[in-house]
């Protein structure tokens, strides 16, 4: 008996909708649509060969976590590059995953290991070619996985919503983090998470956000200063 149609259809639709949002995500974060960029339905659908439905869903969805900015009746755009935006996100980041690393390091089985060393490959190799989108992709897996063995499901959320800004720090820093070797930086985490040393691996996540901190602190006070140095009328 053949099934329903209306079974399938939803099913469907939803399929390729996550297909057209990671294109669209890929193309934002790779530069393919620049910051600022007006993205236009006609356009869209002529590049994507799609319709406009699974589009403007993706478009939402991409507006919900800061990548495209939408104002109704007005334009739907690439959202521009906010640096001040990134530094908090990455000072935040910092923090989710040094935490997350203190609790789930001592617990981690090799499956989790395993892919934390498959993720480091990737760095490395990402690196070497001075791929910045597969630097970041590979980067947001790494650190993540701690994330996704501290059992905490509010920590996880947050740290994948800041994901985004994550990978567009990548790309607009082309020395990320201020580390000479990022690759070395990350197997000596790799190598204390291997052996569950969960103090060591947070003290060493500390460390290599620290930059990002006395950016931000930097920018922050720049910001603060020039509100104070404004002329009132």
């Amino acid at each position: 008996m053949p099934l329903p149609v209306k079974d399938t259809a939803p099913v469907e639709r939803q399929l390729l909708r996550d297909v057209v949002y990671n294109r669209l995500y890929d193309g934002i974060l790779d530069g393919t649509l620049e910051p600022g960029e007006t993205l236009l339905d006609d356009k869209l659908t002529a590049w994507l060969g799609v319709s406009r439905t699974p589009i403007r869903e993706a478009l939402m969805k991409l507006a919900d976590i800061g990548l495209v900015e939408m104002a109704p009746n007005r334009y739907t755009r690439v959202a521009p590059i906010d640096h001040r935006a990134i530094d908090e996100a990455i000072y935040t980041t910092g923090l989710l995953h040094e935490h997350a690393a203190r609790t789930a390091v001592p617990n981690l089985d090799n499956a989790a290991v395993g892919r934390l060393d498959k993720a480091l490959k990737e760095v490395r190799k990402a690196s070497k070619a001075s791929d910045l989108p597969a630097l970041g992709r590979a980067l947001n897996d790494f650190f993540l996985e701690f994330e996704r063995n501290a059992d905490n499901a509010v920590l996880l959320g947050v740290s994948e919503g800041l994901s985004p800004q994550l990978l567009r720090y990548i790309a607009v820093w082309h020395q990320p983090f201020a580390a000479d070797d990022l690759p070395a930086r990350l197997t000596e985490i790799h190598e204390a998470a291997k052996a569950r040393d969960g103090q060591k691996a947070g003290d060493l996540i500390a460390a290599l956000y620290a930059p990002t901190l006395t950016q931000f602190l930097a920018e922050y006070r720049r910001a603060d200063r020039e509100i104070d140095e404004s002329p009132s009328y």
